[in-house]
């Protein structure tokens, strides 16, 4: 008898190859969206499929299917069953060029491989469904036939012959169509492959250097089954990269701080007390750190947004714990101050809230130990002490061990570790840095300005009111205020990033612009902003500089050049990452320069660089505006104070006015405003189950599959306007019709002069109605589509899905399907795609703030290799994303549930469902 061996089991994902596949998935589907609304043909399937292409290249395996299926399902979500299948196809190519890429394959073997596993599946696939689909196969092939009669008649007159051939040719595609689809789908596959493979083939080897470097195994995940008993811990002699032996005891109920300069190696030691092997030395505990584990070891990191899992607060408490593990949320809530907060999604909350939350997900699984590695870092001073006390009291209520990992004074403490700093080199001897002089000129000036987040849509929102201001030129402004109050919006309106709904800002009279000749920005989270791979690279690029002047804007910076020019600014501490961007700024010598934040996790000596670094740019003339928490560290730099609170601008009189001038209508924002966001208030769709509207979704769209004619496409229209009611849809949410629509006049135009009966005359021309009934009906069908998707998004809040989600992986574990890992992979998708949005937004904006000086149009050479760049940053962002996130992922223990129980459907989905089903009922019968 034959022995079959049984081959061993796949190894499972981890943490950031799951995340990796989510949030690459998202820029495919995101990509697919946007060329529904900016239309450049198949260019953007190739752009589509060039995060998939990344991830397939970078990561062999079950990853890229995962990504695929993200792709798909975050489209479809988004953007309608058009959207969907465009990024079905972009996320294929974009994995059959991974693969392809990483193992060296030729163009000619890409593309004949592209015929195999592409064009001939999907096609036979196409083939069945048409075949299935009669009618909707006959619209197809009469829009095909109506579009060329209208060139056919148009050519019949300058060139009969070349009109009798087109009329044999599409002849022969419309009789013939389940031959010749396959073999237009082989043809176009092995053009449309070899041509991506150009293109992607430069791009891909070049984003190489942006990636960062993978972050699996810097947290220790939790081992199944081990002994969890993390204390007490003891450490003797664990070498940190200052090279100074640690020696650290730990027990139960100590709060113990640990500080030190950038660098010295605290995040390292949080990292050994959460269970990773130390570099040298002994650690000693009674069993497994159990990191994420029920009892074991949690953290809290320095970005609060990076640690959030969960689309909904409720969700978050529970994600990564067994399914069905009891979770006493509303108790959690309130003890963490975020009380009533559970339906609220993550996206809203602050950063204060957020590390809020962080410190509810870990008591929700009874830690016995807690690092906080920097989580005060990004708060103001009030939010510090709020999260500093929460930690605090752990220790007293829960008799928690917190090891705290901090640069500002934390208060009383059981214990504190001072860990020494890495001796830096001695400078090299030289003449002392100064900034290139900016032009002459920097006075700022707003009349009248208001900021609103969204105007003239649903989720207007004002943030700033009445502004009026007057910085004059060389003076530094310091701007101050509670978090929330609207210090950033400020500081984006005076670095000419955001233009006000309402008033004017004006640099030296003209028109704020943003650039190097204008006024630059410095974001609080720097790592967005750093677009190049080292750190001499990326100075140079944002200061226009050469590598001297370069270097010796890094050493004024504290960044030894010898030490930090050739590193990756993946491997730098946030810290050190800020001063790389003042670095780069610094170095351009802007008239303006604004500053978000810039001492923020920095220890004492580098925010004394900064501050002597921004202290000879003042002297050098360039205008500052700080924003900062606390001004001590920066006084002696200030002309004035401004403080910002509820919208309103308060200062020395010289500098804040009151604007009586009639500044206009409010301005309406510009972008895709409704993007992946529910309309704000209550409605009876709003309430209604998210599989009931999917359901109906789908069904509308068999509908017109099944039958697609006039009554079925009134029907379908119907339940779009019913639709539209039950969510009270308000007429600022109405979404603009898409450019793509443009598109289609010369197919209505070559349908109307067909000879396609019936016919009429107007002018004493022949028309045909029923070409231009052909070509309506079909638009239609594809209209209905999208706003059908739209309207799904407009009235389903994203935290919706995940539930969906954790009830089929239920279902499915009842007849021994293993769902947990696609659906985790589709909910991070769905909490990461708004950070990606926003993360993609300023990089953008940051990216233009580099556009050499007075060049008034950018050529068309360079916008193309701009989009190219732009498509590498948006990936080395996504996979910073991911590494973050698969950290974020590892600190909870691994994968587990995604969400709580599922909204129960009730008698308002069946009356929906029911309403339905009557409609498109009629429009099939007739």
């Amino acid at each position: 008898m034959r022995r079959f061996r049984r081959s061993p089991p796949r190894r499972p994902l981890d943490a950031v190859e799951l995340a990796e596949a989510a949030a690459l998935g998202d820029l495919v589907a995101v990509v697919c969206v946007l060329t529904r609304l900016f239309p450049i043909g198949p260019l953007g399937v190739v752009i589509a499929a060039f995060p998939l292409a990344v991830l397939a290249s970078r990561r062999p395996g079950r990853v890229a299917p995962i990504g695929l299926l993200v792709a798909v399902v975050v489209a479809f979500l988004v953007g309608g069953a058009g959207p969907a299948t465009t990024a079905g196809s972009a996320a294929s190519l974009g994995w059959l060029l991974g693969v392809a890429t990483r193992r060296g394959w030729s163009t000619v073997r890409s593309a004949l491989t592209g015929v195999v596993t592409l064009a001939l599946p999907t096609s036979l696939v196409g083939v069945v469904l048409l075949s299935l689909f009669a009618d909707y196969r006959e619209l197809v092939l009469d829009q095909l036939r109506t579009s060329w009669g209208g060139m056919a008649r148009l050519l019949r007159g300058a060139a009969p012959g070349v009109a009798a051939g087109g009329d044999r040719v599409v002849g022969a595609i419309t009789d013939y169509w389940w031959v010749t689809l396959p073999a237009l789908a082989a043809v176009s596959s092995l053009i449309g492959v070899a041509l991506a493979a150009l293109v992607l083939r430069g791009p891909l080897r070049a984003v190489r250097r942006l990636l960062p470097t993978d972050l699996a195994g810097r947290l220790p995940a939790a081992r199944p089954g081990a002994d969890v008993a993390p204390l007490p811990l003891h450490l003797r002699g664990v070498t940190m990269p200052s090279g100074a032996p640690v020696d650290l005891d730990l027990d139960a109920g100590r709060f113990v701080v640990v500080t030190g300069p950038n660098g010295a190696g605290k995040s390292t030691l949080g990292r050994v007390v959460a269970g990773r092997e130390p570099p040298a030395g002994t650690v000693e505990r009674p069993g497994d750190a159990g990191l994420g584990v029920v009892g074991g070891t949690g953290m809290v990191f320095q970005r609060p947004d990076s640690q959030v899992l969960g689309v909904r607060v409720a969700d978050d408490l529970r994600w990564g714990l067994p399914s069905g593990h009891p979770v006493p949320v509303d108790e959690l809530l309130a003890r963490v101050g975020l009380a009533g907060a559970g339906d609220r999604e993550t996206a809203t909350l602050s950063g204060g809230e957020l590390q809020r939350l962080a410190v509810a997900a870990l008591l929700a699984r009874r830690p016995a130990v807690v690092v906080s590695d920097e989580s005060t870092a990004m708060l103001d001073p009030e939010g510090r002490t709020e999260v500093t006390d929460l930690l605090r009291s752990l220790t007293r209520a829960e008799r928690v061990a917190v090891l705290h990992i901090t640069h500002h004074d934390p208060g009383t403490a059981d214990d504190v570790l001072a860990l020494p700093g890495t001796p830096a080199p001695p400078p090299a001897p030289g003449v002392p840095w100064g900034p290139p002089r900016p032009p002459a000129g920097g006075a700022l000036r707003l009349r009248g300005v208001d900021v609103v987040h969204d105007a003239g849509t649903p989720w207007r929102r004002p943030v700033l009111a009445g502004v009026d201001l007057r910085i004059p030129a060389g003076r530094t402004v310091l701007v101050t205020g509670p978090n929330g109050a609207g210090k950033t919006s400020l500081a984006w309106v005076l670095a000419g990033l955001t233009t006000p709904a309402r008033g004017t800002a004006t640099l030296d009279g003209a028109p704020l612009r943003n650039g190097r000749d204008g006024a630059l920005l410095a974001v609080q989270h720097a790592r967005p902003a750093l677009l190049r791979p080292t750190v001499g690279e990326e100075v140079e690029d944002a200061a226009g500089v050469g590598p001297r002047t370069a270097d010796t804007t890094l050493a004024a910076l504290g960044l030894t050049p010898a030490v930090y020019r050739d590193r990756n600014v993946d491997e730098l501490s946030g810290g050190e990452q800020r001063r790389v961007l003042l670095a780069g700024l610094l170095g351009a010598g802007p008239r303006v320069l604004v500053l978000d934040e810039p001492l923020a996790g920095l220890d004492a000596e580098a925010a004394r660089a900064v501050h002597d670094a921004l202290a000879a740019a003042r002297a050098a003339g360039t205008t500052l505006v700080v924003v900062t928490h606390d001004t001590a560290p920066v006084a002696d730099l200030g002309d004035a104070v401004l403080h910002v609170e509820d919208g309103t601008v308060h200062g020395p009189p010289g500098y804040v006015g009151a604007s009586a001038e009639d500044t206009g209508p409010e301005r309406r924002g510009r972008g895709a405003t409704g993007a992946v966001r529910t309309l704000p208030g209550p409605s009876p769709l709003h309430r209604a189950w998210a599989g009931t509207k999917i359901a109906a979704l789908i069904a509308t769209a068999l509908a017109l599959f099944i039958d697609p004619t006039w009554p079925t496409l009134g029907a379908a229209a119907a339940v779009l306007v019913v639709g539209a009611v039950a969510a009270r849809l308000p007429r600022g949410a109405i979404p603009r019709p898409p450019r793509w629509l443009l598109i289609w006049l010369p197919a209505i135009v070559l349908s109307t002069i067909s000879v396609r009966p019936p016919l009429v005359t107007v002018g004493g021309v022949e028309l045909s109605l029923g070409g231009l009934q052909i070509v309506v009906l079909f638009l239609g069908t594809t209209l209905v589509s999208i706003l059908g998707a739209a309207l799904l998004v407009a009235t389903t809040p994203l935290g919706a899905f995940p539930p969906l989600l954790e009830r089929l992986v239920r279902l499915a574990a009842r007849v021994r399907v293993p769902l947990r890992t696609p659906a985790t992979a589709i909910a991070l998708g769905l909490r990461v795609v708004p950070l990606l949005l926003a993360e993609g937004r300023t990089s953008w904006q940051l990216l233009g703030q580099r556009r050499v000086v007075g060049r008034a149009m950018t050529p068309l050479r360079e916008q193309v290799r701009q989009a190219v760049r732009t498509a590498m940053l948006a990936c080395a962002m996504a996979t910073r994303r991911a590494a973050e996130t698969g950290e974020a992922i590892t600190a909870r223990g691994g994968l587990g549930a995604i969400a709580g129980p599922d909204q129960r459907p009730g008698r308002r989905d069946l009356v929906l469902l029911l309403v339905v089903a009557a409609l498109l009922a009629v429009g099939l019968a007739f």
